[in-house]
This record gives structure tokens, sequence and C-alpha cells, in this order.
């Protein structure tokens, strides 16, 4: 005779979530995947990423759009990963 649940736990059973997607745990800006949508604009409190691509509209130096994005995110690591990831610019290291 079984008993009334067949062996299944009636407890709520935890699955952990991937790796660099609780952001309680790992704070922002420390997983070394890619970043996802809207990660810069949830960095600096934007609403989006178009705030981000409005301010750099027009420039083709790359030295510039880093002087932009550094003073918009208030970090040369993420305006770095910025060019790097969003932009394609691959001449600049990310996590230099």
């Amino acid at each position: 005779m079984g008993t009334k649940n067949d062996g299944q736990s009636m407890q709520f059973e935890f699955y952990g979530r991937a790796a660099g997607q609780d952001r309680k745990h790992f704070r922002l800006g420390t997983s070394m995947g890619i970043p996802g949508p809207n990660y810069f604009a949830d960095v600096r409190g934007f609403a989006n990423e178009q705030v981000i691509h409005d301010a750099i509209a027009g420039s083709l130096d790359p030295k510039d759009i880093e002087h932009v994005l550094t003073e918009l995110l208030d970090s040369r690591k993420l305006a770095r990963e910025f060019m790097w990831f969003r932009l394609k610019m691959r001449e600049n290291a990310p996590r230099s």
C-alpha cells in the first residue's frame, strides 16, 4: 500500500540559479559572462541602454567614446566593457 504522496517529497525543492544570474549573491560587474540586456543601464539606474547610445551618437573616435562612457557610467571598466560587448570595438580589452 502506498502513501498518499507515493514517495514524493511534500516540501519545496530548491533549484539554484545559474551562475551569474543571482544579483543577490553576486554584485553587478563580478560575473565573467556576457552582460544581459540593459545590464549597463541597470548599473547606473537608467531606464534603458538607449540613453547610453544617445550620449555617444555621432562619435567615431574610440578615445572620445571611451571618455564619454567613462563619465556617464562612472567607471572606466564599465566603459570598456560597453565598448567591447555592445559596440563590438575589440581593440580595447574589457577587463583591464
